[in-house]
């Protein structure tokens, strides 16, 4: 049995380091390029599997080299693959320059990502049906995500879904009660609620707002400034710890991940919210994606010492 399956994207990752930002019409030289592996999907599964879950991951990969190289990288962190090839298609590519203040601008060729539809969702209903928790993106069409969220309730799983990219327009409240727990950020929050929370007090209330959008429960990750949520009718807060933050590419998969990895051992909504925080601040210390993630060991021994 899987603790946490993923139901979501696969990418491989170019990613370049840039001393500044470019203008318009402007050539920069970057510090570093990485190739790593990527995707929100593909992410989520490595951190709960590094955050000591059984995972897997239901997704779709080109017949190439990219796609070969994928499936590698995630059985090389314990995931468990569960994958269509596409040979109409192209592994999905992420293409991500990151800033000197760890910021971020993606750009993403989904490829066989939107290759996934319910009907594909169909054949892997039994991985679903025994986990404990589908977590979910939406980096892939939506009808794959509704189709396995129905599988996933219907076995009695929680089904957790993280609204990034987010959708335009955003999901109808119909939509939203597909999902038992929505991790949006500030600004997917902005475009479901019309109000972007710039305070984690402001989060708290904006997190009980999502329900009347017919989320059931919510939990808006801020950055640095940490989390807000509002779930089964207990509201919390949570700081994020101080660290030096050099990529934050990874850090909502992670956090996602190691919540769900965390909720799955038996721990509490707050005390799996705590665990998540910590190790989502630890990959931004981190370059990469998948590969800025840390073990549970590395989370227990941090939030030791603070």
């Amino acid at each position: 049995m899987n603790t946490v399956t993923v139901v979501g994207s696969i990418n491989i990752d170019l990613t370049s380091y840039l001393e500044r930002w470019p203008q318009v019409g402007e050539t920069v030289l970057a510090k570093e390029t990485l190739i790593s592996l990527g995707g929100k999907g593909a992410n989520q599964a490595v951190a709960a599997s590094r955050m000591g879950a059984t995972a897997a991951i239901i997704g779709a990969i080109g017949a190439d080299t990219f796609g070969t190289d994928a499936k590698q990288r995630l059985l090389s962190h314990s995931v468990a693959t569960e994958l269509s090839v596409q040979s109409a298609c192209a592994t999905g590519m992420a293409f991500i320059d990151v800033g000197p203040d760890g910021g971020n601008i993606i750009r993403i060729a989904s490829g066989a990502n939107d290759a996934l539809t319910g009907q594909s969702i169909d054949s892997h209903a039994q991985v679903i049906a025994n986990s404990k928790i589908i977590l979910l993106q939406n980096e892939i069409p939506f009808a794959a995500s509704v189709r396995a969220a129905e599988i996933a309730k219907n076995a009695g799983a929680l089904v957790v879904m993280d609204p990034a990219p987010a959708p335009t327009p955003f999901w109808t409240p119909d939509a939203l009660q597909c999902f038992d727990i929505l991790t949006p950020n500030a600004s997917e929050t902005k475009m479901i609620t019309g109000h972007e929370p710039r305070s984690l007090g402001e989060g708290q209330e904006a997190a009980r707002k999502l329900q009347e959008y017919g989320a059931k429960g919510s939990i808006i990750t801020m950055g640095a400034m940490g989390v807000a949520w509002s779930i089964d009718g207990k509201t919390g807060q949570k700081q994020s710890p101080k660290v030096n933050s050099i990529d934050t590419v990874a850090a909502g998969d992670c956090f996602n991940g190691a919540f769900a990895a965390a909720l799955a051992s038996g721990q509490s909504i707050s005390a799996a919210i705590d665990v998540a925080v910590n190790a989502a601040s630890i990959a931004t210390t981190r370059n990469g994606a998948a590969d800025s993630i840390p073990t549970l060991e590395e989370v227990t021994s941090a939030m030791s010492s603070r």
